[in-house]
């Protein structure tokens, strides 16, 4: 009779979470490893969650879904001056969103797993130098551990990531009756933007992102401006959180896996995530049951290759329309947003062709957009895969420390 395959999965975040619960549902001897314990652990970045119908937790307050999300709205101003002027509008569906305490939804789902077997591991930290023991020790081993992840560590590869957004936020109290039951996205025109998704009219996940090459000298000071113009409650420092998201794709895609010894990496440890918004939650998830239905099958070598096929058409729509925002073009970003109002969030960073369709019915708009001659070259360019990771100097790591 053959052994049960074992697996590793390192890092027990959203990632971590969806490849033990597909690799133990496939027939995996599943152990899970988290570096903090869950009921200290403080993540509110994404707290904003689509496509949650694939988390496997029925969706009640207890189980950290707050409450489902009727709509997204986006608004675009050209600047964040007092005499700003809001540039275009819109108002996007969200059929499958819920906005979360993402702390309690990942211990909920931490102890489904442990409840069917997954022996889950917390307050257990993973050395770069103990990954290669790991990967002697199990038929699999997971990397769930964020960018630069743990195999970067221990390759002494932090330097192979490109791009990535710098993010605070932190769940604030006050009055957010104005945004509630809906969450609101500010872009100002910089390359990043504000947010505020609430959870009850008193209380709201607050946040702001940063392209690299837009990070303020002070990050906490210039959250709260931001905050204070927008008319939110301003954060606390102690509330406060700081988190590198990649802007997929971050890392070369053959590099998600490392058959040598049988690491795969998932989520933003491969580099994935939506390349405009930062978002990576539900393309997290994405990355890690296809790794999971791969290891069923005994094809991990396809993971690259077929991850990268999947994400490849929202990374090259991200970066046609991120090139408004490096470029500081808001007006025409504005009525890109009013244009596509009606949209589903969800689709609008996953769906191309719909967007496509969406700005088709504004062909002036679609001529603008699309026929510059640098859209046009990113276009050609993300379709024959010239991406940052390409051309990293090595062992030039792009990473920041993590304080402000």
């Amino acid at each position: 009779m053959n052994q049960t395959p074992t697996v590793a999965v390192l890092g027990g975040a959203m990632a971590g979470l969806a490849a033990a619960e597909g690799l133990h549902s496939a027939g995996f001897d599943v152990e899970l490893y988290e570096r903090q314990t869950y009921n200290e652990k403080r993540v509110n970045c994404g707290e904003a969650m689509t496509a949650a119908s694939a988390i496997p937790l029925e969706k009640t307050a207890e189980n950290g879904f707050i409450n489902s999300l009727p709509e997204m709205e986006v608004e675009v101003y050209d600047g964040v001056q007092p005499d700003r002027q809001c540039t275009g509008r819109g108002r996007f569906t969200a059929s499958d969103a819920y906005i979360t305490d993402r702390n309690v939804v990942e211990q909920s789902w931490a102890d489904r797993l442990a409840q069917r077997g997954v022996d889950v591991n917390e307050n257990r930290s993973i050395t770069p130098t103990e990954l290669f023991e790991f990967a002697d020790g199990y038929d699999v081993v997971v990397d769930a551990t964020g960018q630069p992840s743990l195999t970067s560590k221990a390759l002494q590869s932090t330097g192979e990531y490109s791009g990535y957004l710098v993010a605070l936020n932190a769940d604030v109290v006050g009055d957010f009756s104005d945004v509630y039951p809906n969450s609101r996205i500010i872009l100002e025109n910089y390359t990043g933007y504000t947010w505020a998704f609430s959870k009850t009219p008193n209380r709201a996940n607050v946040g702001i992102g940063w392209a690299v090459s837009d990070r303020p000298d002070d990050y906490m000071a210039a959250f709260k401006r931001a905050c204070e113009r927008n008319g939110w409650p301003e954060p606390t420092r102690e509330r406060t959180n700081v988190a590198i998201i990649p802007e997929g794709p971050s890392l070369d895609p053959q590099r998600t896996y490392h058959p040598d010894y049988s690491i795969v990496r998932v989520g933003d440890a491969a580099g994935i995530a939506n390349r405009l918004t930062g978002k990576g939650i539900s393309q997290a998830i994405q990355s890690s049951y296809l790794a999971a239905e791969l290891a069923a099958e005994d094809r991990l070598e396809a993971y690259p290759e077929q991850l990268y096929r999947e994400m490849k058409p929202e990374y090259l729509l991200a970066t046609v329309i991120r090139y408004f925002t490096e470029t500081r073009q808001p007006q025409l970003l504005g009525k890109a947003i009013q244009a596509g109002s009606g949209m589903d969030i969800e689709a609008v960073d996953r769906s191309p062709r719909d967007v496509l369709i969406q700005l088709a019915r504004h062909p002036r708009l679609f001529v603008q957009i699309f026929g510059k001659r640098k859209v046009l070259q990113r276009v050609y360019q993300a379709a024959t895969d010239q991406w940052e990771y390409t051309s990293i100097p090595d062992g030039e790591s792009p990473i920041v420390d993590s304080s402000f």
